[in-house]
C-alpha cells in the first residue's frame, strides 16, 4: 500500500515542512503589503534612534537623538544592525524579520482556529486587507521596521496560546510584547485578563487558575518581562513637575497626536469603517460553530473593543476635565482594537468560507469564495504598485510624502557628501528623513516628537520658534525662512544652525542674505554662518 501512515517517522517531518511552507507564504503575503521604499513612515524615527543608541557618535548632539529612550529593548536588539549597515539595508533586514515574526504569530493563532492550510492562508490575506482598511485610529501592524511590529507578532502568538486555554504562556508572550512596546503589549495583557481569564474563572466557579508554583512563576516572569518596557517608560517623567507634565501631555495629545488619540479628530470615514468591520464580524459569528477557542477569541476581541469604547468616553471627558482626560488619553486606547478586530474578522470570514456551513448551500459558498479571491487578487495588484522592484521608477517613500521627494533626497545627498559631520541644519517642517539620509543634526523635526515631558516642551518651543507666526501650533509655516530674515537669524543663533534648507519656490528667495551652497528644482541649501553683503546671484 503506497503512502505513509500517520504514525510513521516521516509524518512529523512532513508536518513540520508544511508548517514552514505556510509560514513562508504568509510572510510573503505580509511583505506584499509592507514592501514600501525606505524609509517607511516611522523607520526614519526608530532606526536613526536605534543607530544612535548603538553608536552615540553618529548624529551626536542632535536634539531628538539625545532625548531619553522610550523603546530601549528594541534599540538594543536592532541598534547593532542599524549601526553596522546602511540604514536602508538594516531596515530591510528588520522588515523581513518582522514580517516573519508576524507570520509565525498568525500561523500559531490561526492553527488553533482553522484546521486547513488553505484556511490559514486565506485568513492571512483577509487580515492583511482588513488591517490596512478598518482601523479607526490609524494603527497599522504590517509595515516597516519598528518596535510595535515585533510586539504585535508576540501578541498574535499570545492570543494563539490564549485560545488554546494556555493562559500562563499567553501571559508570558504578552509580557514579552510589552517589553518591546509597552502600549501594544500592555493593553494585550489587560484584554487577556479581562476578556478571557476572568470570564472563564467566573464560569468555572473561580477554580480556573490555581496558585501553583508553576502558575506563580509564569505570572512573575510575565510581569518581569513587561517591567522591562513599562518601567523605563514611567521613568521618562521622573524629575518633571506636575505643571510640566500637564503642559507636555496637552502638547502630545491635543496638539501633536490627536489623530491617534482623540476620536473626534479621526480622519473622516475611519470610525465608520471600523464599526462596519465589527458589525460584519458579529454577523459572521452566527455562521460558525461555537467552540471554546472561538469563545476565547471573541472575549479577547470584545475586551479590546471595550478598551476602545473607554477611550471614546475619555474623549468626551476631556471636554469637562481636560487635564485628567488628556493624561489618560495619551495611552492609545484604540490601538488594540485597531489590530484585533481585523484578526477576529479575518479568522471568522476564513472559517465561514472554508468550513461546511449547514445553513448555507455549497453554490453560495462557491460564489463568495470566487468573489473573495478576486478581491484579494485586485488588492495584490494594487499593492504591487509600491514594491521597489528593479527596472522601474522607485515609488515614493511614505516618510517623504510631505516633501518633493526626488529633490529632497538629492539635497540630502549633497549635505551628506559635503557638510561637516558636526553641522546643524534648519530643515523644512514637512521633512521627516533628514537624519536618515544625512546623519547630520537638525534643529527640530515635526515627526520626531520625544517621549519625556521635558523634551516634549523643548520640542514644542523649537517648533514654535522655527515655524509658528503666533506662538501656537496652528497655521505653521513650511519653512523658517517664510517668517522673515530676522526670525531665521534668531533661530539659527539660538540653536547653533550652520546651514538651512529652504524650498526653491520660496517667495523672496533671492533676497535672503546667505550664500547658496547648492540648489536643485525643489530645494536650496544656504550657508548661515556668514551673510553676503549682497544677495546671492540666481542659479
Amino acid at each position: 500500500m503506497s503512502g505513509e501512515s500517520v504514525g510513521s517517522p516521516a509524518a512529523p517531518t512532513a508536518s513540520r515542512w508544511r508548517a514552514v511552507a505556510e509560514i513562508v507564504l504568509i510572510t510573503l503575503l505580509f511583505a506584499a503589503a509592507g514592501a514600501w521604499p525606505t524609509p517607511d513612515t516611522n523607520e526614519a524615527h526608530y532606526l536613526t534612534k536605534a543607530r544612535h543608541s548603538a553608536n552615540p557618535n553618529w548624529g551626536a548632539g542632535d536634539f531628538f537623538l539625545e532625548t531619553p529612550e522610550a523603546h530601549g529593548v528594541f534599540y538594543r536588539l536592532l541598534g547593532p544592525v542599524a549601526a553596522a549597515l546602511p540604514l536602508a539595508e538594516a531596515a530591510w533586514i528588520g522588515r523581513w524579520f518582522g514580517w516573519l515574526a508576524l507570520a509565525a504569530g498568525w500561523w500559531h493563532l490561526s492553527r488553533g482556529m482553522l484546521p486547513t492550510g488553505v484556511g490559514r492562508l486565506l485568513g492571512a490575506a483577509l487580515f492583511s486587507l482588513a488591517v490596512r482598511h478598518t482601523p479607526a485610529a490609524g494603527e497599522w501592524v504590517i509595515g516597516g521596521c519598528e518596535a510595535k511590529v515585533f510586539a504585535w507578532a508576540l501578541v498574535l502568538w499570545g492570543v494563539g496560546e490564549g485560545v488554546r486555554g494556555r493562559f500562563s504562556s499567553a501571559w508570558l508572550s504578552c509580557g514579552a510584547a510589552t517589553a518591546l512596546h509597552p502600549l501594544v503589549g500592555g493593553w494585550a495583557m489587560v484584554a487577556l485578563v479581562a476578556g478571557v481569564v476572568l470570564p472563564e474563572a467566573v464560569m468555572g466557579g473561580g477554580k480556573l487558575v490555581t496558585a501553583s508554583p508553576a502558575t506563580l512563576g509564569w505570572t512573575a516572569n510575565g510581569l518581569i518581562l513587561a517591567a522591562m518596557g513599562v518601567l523605563p517608560a514611567l521613568e521618562l517623567s521622573a524629575g518633571a513637575t506636575q505643571a510640566e507634565k500637564n503642559t507636555a501631555t496637552f502638547t502630545y495629545v491635543a496638539e501633536r497626536l490627536p489623530h491617534h488619540l482623540l476620536v473626534r479628530t479621526f480622519a473622516d470615514g475611519l470610525v465608520d469603517r471600523h464599526v462596519l468591520a465589527i458589525l460584519l464580524w458579529l454577523t459572521l459569528l452566527r455562521l460558525v460553530p461555537a467552540s471554546s477557542a472561538r469563545s476565547r477569541l471573541t472575549g479577547f476581541t470584545a475586551a479590546a473593543i471595550g478598551i476602545a469604547i473607554g477611550g471614546s468616553a475619555l474623549g468626551w471627558l476631556e471636554y469637562l476635565i481636560p487635564t485628567a482626560g488628556q493624561s489618560l488619553l495619551r495611552f492609545y486606547w484604540f490601538r488594540l482594537a485597531d489590530g484585533l478586530v481585523p484578526v477576529a474578522l479575518a479568522l471568522t470570514a476564513a472559517e465561514v468560507l472554508c468550513r461546511a456551513v449547514p445553513t448555507q448551500p455549497s453554490w453560495w459558498r462557491g460564489i463568495v469564495a470566487t468573489l473573495v479571491a478576486g478581491m484579494l487578487g485586485v488588492d495584490l495588484v494594487n499593492e504591487s504598485r509600491h514594491w521597489p522592484l528593479p527596472g522601474r521608477p522607485l515609488p515614493l517613500a511614505r516618510s517623504d510624502t510631505k516633501v518633493q521627494a526626488e529633490a529632497w533626497q538629492d539635497a540630502c545627498r549633497w549635505v551628506r557628501d559635503n557638510a561637516p559631520p558636526e553641522a546643524c541644519f534648519l530643515t523644512p517642517r514637512g521633512a521627516a528623513s533628514f537624519l536618515w539620509h544625512t546623519g547630520r543634526r537638525e534643529v527640530v523635526a515635526w515627526k520626531n516628537v520625544p517621549q519625556d515631558p521635558g523634551s516634549i516642551l523643548q520640542w514644542r518651543q523649537r517648533i514654535v520658534d522655527c515655524f509658528s507666526p503666533d506662538g501656537s501650533l496652528r497655521s505653521l509655516a513650511n519653512s523658517t525662512a517664510e517668517l522673515g530674515v530676522e526670525r531665521m537669524r534668531q533661530v539659527a543663533a539660538r540653536y547653533g544652525a550652520d546651514y538651512g534648507i529652504v524650498p526653491a519656490a520660496l517667495p523672496g528667495l533671492h533676497d535672503l542674505p546667505w550664500p547658496v551652497l547648492y540648489a536643485n528644482d525643489g530645494y536650496v541649501v544656504l550657508g548661515l554662518e556668514e551673510a553676503e553683503t549682497t544677495p546671492p546671484p540666481a542659479e
